[in-house]
C-alpha cells in the first residue's frame, strides 16, 4: 500500500518538486471533487469514494468491496488531510497532491505507525467536472488469519496478500526460533499453487517494487531475530482464485545437510 509504505512522498518528491503549482491551480470544481473523494476515504465511506473514480479505475476494481479492501488490509486511516498542488500530467489530466496524515498497520512490528505523505491523485475531465485517477493499488488484498508454519526452527507467516493485474504480492514474516543463523534463498524453488493447479512462479527483477533485494540475493538470519518482506508471483491476468497454497524454499541452516522447505497451510481467498 503506497501511504503506508511512504511511496506516496518518495514519488512525490521525485517526480514533481520543481514544477508543482499552488493549490489554487486546481478549479473550484477540481478542489469540491478531490476533496470530496479523500474525505470519503477519511471517513471510511468506500462505497461513495469509488462512485468518483473514473470508469477505468471503477473497472480495475471491480467492485466498492474490493476498492475497500485495500485500505482495510493496512487498517490505514486518514486523520486529517490539506491539498497543497497541482500540476499538468498527462494522461492523467491534472494532478492534485494532497498532505494526509494517516495511521496505519505497521507489518514489520504489528503496531500502528502513524506519518505524514503527500498522495498524489488525477483529475481527470469528465463533462463539467471531474473524475479521480488512484493507481498504483492492488485491485484487491486481504488479511488472513493464523497462516504460518514452522520448519527446522524457522517460522514463516503470511502476513497479506494483494491482487494486482499480473501478479500476486505475498507479505511474509521469518522469524529464526533456532539456534544458530539460517540462510533464506526464497527466489530458489518457491512456489505458489492456486485451487486449479496452476502454479506461479517469484518475479526476479532489478526492480525493488517486485523483487525483495535482501531474500533475492540470500538474507542470513540471526537466532530470535525476524524480517518482512514481499514475494510478488507472476500470474497471467487479473485471477480470481479461491485457495492459495504457498512453499517457501529453499531455506538452509548453519550445520545442516541439506536445505529445507516451508509449505504453508492453504490461504482461503474471501
Amino acid at each position: 500500500m503506497r501511504r503506508s509504505a511512504f511511496v506516496a512522498a518518495v514519488l512525490a518528491a521525485s517526480l514533481f518538486p520543481a514544477s508543482v503549482r499552488a493549490a489554487a491551480g486546481l478549479s473550484i470544481e477540481g478542489k469540491r471533487v478531490l476533496g470530496a473523494y479523500v474525505g470519503a476515504l477519511q471517513q471510511e465511506k468506500y462505497f461513495d469514494a469509488f462512485r468518483l473514480l473514473t470508469s477505468a479505475e471503477r473497472s480495475y476494481f471491480e467492485n466498492a468491496t474490493n476498492f475497500a479492501s485495500i485500505f482495510k488490509a493496512d487498517d490505514l486511516k486518514i486523520a486529517k488531510f490539506r491539498i497543497i498542488g497541482s500540476r499538468n500530467a498527462g494522461s492523467l489530466g491534472v494532478l492534485g497532491l494532497v498532505r494526509e496524515s494517516i495511521s496505519f498497520l505497521d507489518q514489520a512490528h504489528q503496531t500502528t505507525g502513524t506519518g505524514t505523505v503527500t498522495v498524489p491523485y488525477g483529475l481527470v475531465p469528465s463533462g463539467n467536472t471531474y473524475l479521480i485517477k488512484d493507481p498504483f493499488h492492488p485491485w484487491k488484498a486481504f488479511r488472513p488469519d493464523a497462516i504460518e508454519a514452522s520448519a527446522n526452527g524457522l517460522r514463516v507467516t503470511v502476513r497479506k496478500v494483494s491482487f494486482f493485474a499480473g501478479r500476486i504480492e505475498i507479505m511474509l514474516t521469518f522469524a529464526n526460533l533456532g539456534d544458530g543463523f539460517v540462510t533464506l534463498l526464497p527466489y530458489g524453488r518457491s512456489v505458489l499453487r492456486d485451487d486449479a493447479g496452476r502454479v506461479f512462479h517469484p518475479i526476479a527483477t532489478k526492480l525493488s517494487g517486485l523483487t525483495d533485494k535482501q531474500l533475492y540475493l540470500g538474507l542470513r538470519l540471526a537466532s530470535s531475530a525476524r524480517y518482512t518482506g514481499a514475494l510478488n508471483f507472476a500470474t497471467f491476468s487479473k485471477e480470481r482464485m479461491r485457495r492459495l497454497e504457498l512453499t517457501v524454499a529453499p531455506m538452509l541452516r548453519d550445520g545442516a545437510d541439506a536445505p529445507f522447505d516451508v509449505p504453508l497451510p492453504a490461504i482461503n481467498v474471501p
